[in-house]
């Protein structure tokens, strides 16, 4: 039985990644901030305890993540999907993201947290992802990283923090290229939760669905790639 890690799956993406894959017979590790407080996993594990896992993990807490190699020291994982982001400076804070107000310090947390972050997890679950038999690493980034697409400027704190983070994605598809890990950098779409909005073009199912079918047929020629949840490549 293969096995995929999740992070940020309380809501939203991360969630839905955990009911599908459990539906698709995939045993699945899934972190959140605070267990007691995540009552839609609570509810997937009391009719799937065989094959959920739920581990407390905070990108803002440091130590959390460190202690992952210890807590899943005995997990083997086949699919890891870094989903876990912030929101600042995006939705929230959004005011000190336009130019002539931007503040640095929340810049560098939301560095921190959609950037830096994600590769230290990466780093801590290396010896179980190379016990794993798929070995692939999904990166959730977004259109708004790319270069070539800015075509309305602002939104510095989120542009700038997923560009740098598709740069991490294209550097550990090289370094892991020798281990036979594929890595991509994946973009959701903009999809109807707490991010994006009533507004937004497509329901959290649908990208998920289209994402874990891009996520089927990753492997060393796509590897180090960017593309949207349709499996399309996008501009860096």
């Amino acid at each position: 039985m293969a096995t995929v890690f999740v992070t940020g799956t309380n809501k939203g993406l991360g969630y839905e990644f955990v009911r599908q894959y459990l539906k698709l017979g995939y045993k699945v590790i899934a972190t959140c901030r605070n267990i007691s407080h995540a009552n839609n996993l609570i509810s997937l594990r009391s009719i799937s305890s065989d094959k959920l896992k739920l581990v407390e993990m905070d990108l803002n807490d440091v130590g959390s993540v460190k202690n992952l190699s210890k807590t899943l020291k005995n997990d083997v994982i086949d699919i890891f999907i870094s989903n876990a982001a912030t929101n600042l400076g995006y939705i929230s804070n959004k005011e000190k993201n336009i130019f002539g107000a931007i503040d640095e310090k929340i810049w560098m947390e939301v560095l921190k947290l959609n950037c830096v972050m994600p590769l230290m997890i990466a780093q801590q679950l290396k010896k179980n992802m190379l016990q794993g038999v798929e070995k692939k690493i999904i990166f959730m980034s977004a259109k708004t990283a790319s270069i070539e697409d800015n075509i309305s400027g602002g939104m510095y704190m989120n542009r700038s923090t997923r560009t740098a983070l598709n740069q991490v994605v294209k550097s550990l598809s090289i370094d892991l290229e020798k281990d036979n890990v594929n890595v991509l950098a994946m973009s959701p779409g903009w999809v109807k939760t707490d991010s994006g909005g009533n507004g937004a073009l497509i329901d959290v199912k649908t990208s998920v669905d289209g994402m874990i079918n891009v996520i089927s047929k990753l492997n060393c020629e796509s590897s180090g790639s960017f593309m949207d949840y349709q499996g399309e490549i996008i501009p860096w």
